[in-house]
């Protein structure tokens, strides 16, 4: 019978609705949700993890760092300060040349305790994983994170974060242990060929010769910005050709310097709007901001205008809740910010204190400081503007063993725990200390701004 007619050539309208009711896949991924064809549909997941956060290729200034053992919780050096006193030396014919002391000073560093616990249940292991081995995963896992821990720490650790300023569970980093006077405040610029040699000078004055500069991604894209307009030259070539300048190293009068863009280095920390860990102690509930007595310099921050303060409690778990916001409305730059807060009571201890501040009359805030708690655990600082919000830090020195290295007292070692249920617990550690023997033979570079959505000539 002829039903082209119809419009459906040989095939009845029957035909066609039951041709619609066959086995569809569909797309669904939840199983109450997978119907017909869906629900004998193998899944199909790939056998490799996408890794979405740092790998190990992430982790620089802890590659570069020279390692030494230690051999006690205490690790005592020697520094020589002087072969002798500055001045005579020239003497007359026949006379006895003055006398002289070499200069000698003890110091000491404590070695601190890095490390994570890992869980794994029973029935977990006994399944078959995507991603091989679960307990190997996690303990790979594990060690990326004391990877990460160890690098923020090389660079920002604060050994007296404890109540009070005392003795805290982190160890010194570069921040804190490079001597005050070699520091470069660029005061909102951005990072120039000059103040790389003005960098150098420093680390020439005390007897040094730089080797590497650890840097943030965005400063050194900055930095390879301004060589983009001063020269090209195009080659001829079959294959076409590449674009853009990758600055490696850079030669100053004191010497060729690495140039090390580290992930780690990102510029001052944003507020968060929630704690960080369940062991964390509750938000301040109380922070006043009045101008201090003591100097500050708001002037290269734009001068008069509104700041606007935050604060939160933190202990080695974590961070609050921020505080209550407190409006500044600064009328002499010339003079600092006293800050003042404190948290009514909390079920956690109260270790120290994030202070977070606006740029002039704005309204995102960026951690400027981390404030030892006082014994009652109240927060009592003053603002004198040392780092700016919305900047970054970079660091300059010479990574020789001989100026800087990190003690271990362990390698990184897995150590079980007892089993109390069905489940593998397991700790990965690390002890040691770094050490910056010279303090004068490292500088930092702070306040450092990156603006991409400007041409160069309006920066």
């Amino acid at each position: 019978m002829n039903l082209g007619h119809e419009g459906f050539g040989i095939a009845s309208p029957q035909d066609l609705l039951n041709l619609n009711k066959a086995l569809e896949a569909g797309y669904a991924t939840s199983p109450e949700t997978q119907v017909g064809g869906g629900a004998l549909r193998v899944e199909s997941l790939e056998s490799s993890l996408k890794v979405l956060t740092y790998t190990d290729q992430h982790v620089k200034f802890w590659k570069r760092i020279p390692k030494k053992n230690a051999y006690s919780t205490v690790e005592e050096y020697n520094q020589l300060i002087s072969y002798g006193s500055d001045t005579g030396g020239f003497y007359g014919e026949g006379e006895l040349p003055d006398a002289d002391d070499s200069n000698y000073q003890r110091r000491a560093a404590f070695v601190k305790f890095v490390g994570t616990t890992r869980s794994v249940t029973h029935p977990m292991t006994l399944v078959t994983p995507a991603h091989g081995d679960v307990i190997a995963l996690e303990n790979k896992n594990g060690i990326m994170k004391i990877l990460k821990t160890l690098e923020w720490g090389l660079f920002w650790g604060d050994s007296k974060l404890g109540k009070g300023g005392t003795e805290y569970v982190e160890f010194d980093g570069l921040f804190n242990q490079i001597d005050p006077e070699n520091t470069i405040d660029l005061k909102g610029e951005h990072l120039t060929e000059q103040h790389l040699n003005w960098g150098a000078q420093m680390i020439v004055e005390n007897y040094g010769f730089p080797t590497d500069l650890f840097l943030p991604y965005e400063v050194l894209g900055q930095f390879q910005n301004e060589f983009l307009p001063k020269e090209r030259i195009v080659l001829p070539s079959q294959n076409g050709m590449t674009a853009g300048a990758a600055i490696e190293q850079f030669n100053t009068h004191a010497g060729t310097i690495r140039l090390e863009p580290d992930v780690f280095l990102r510029k001052t920390e944003p507020l968060k709007q929630s704690a960080t860990h369940p062991q964390a102690p509750a938000a301040p509930t109380t922070i006043n901001a009045e101008e201090a007595t003591e100097a500050g310099d708001f002037v290269k921050s734009g001068g008069a205008g509104t700041y606007t303060y935050y604060v939160t409690a933190a202990n080695r778990h974590g961070e609050s809740a921020p505080s209550p916001a407190a409006a500044f409305a600064m009328v002499d730059a010339s003079k600092g910010v006293k800050i003042t807060a404190n948290v009514a009571s909390s079920q956690h201890p109260v270790e120290y204190y994030n202070v977070y501040r606006t740029e002039k009359d704005g309204s995102k805030a960026y951690r400027i400081a981390r404030v030892a708690a006082k014994q009652d655990g109240s927060l009592e600082w003053v603002d004198t503007n040392y780092i700016m919000p919305n900047t970054y830090t970079a660091f300059m020195g010479e990574m020789d063993e001989n100026v800087i290295a990190f003690k271990k007292l362990s390698d990184l070692m897995k150590m079980d725990l007892a089993i109390l249920a069905p489940a593998y617990r397991w700790m990965i550690l690390l002890y040691g200390v770094p050490i910056l023997y010279a303090p004068r033979k490292f500088m930092k570079f702070i306040n450092i701004k990156v603006d991409f959505s400007k041409p160069l000539s309006q920066i």
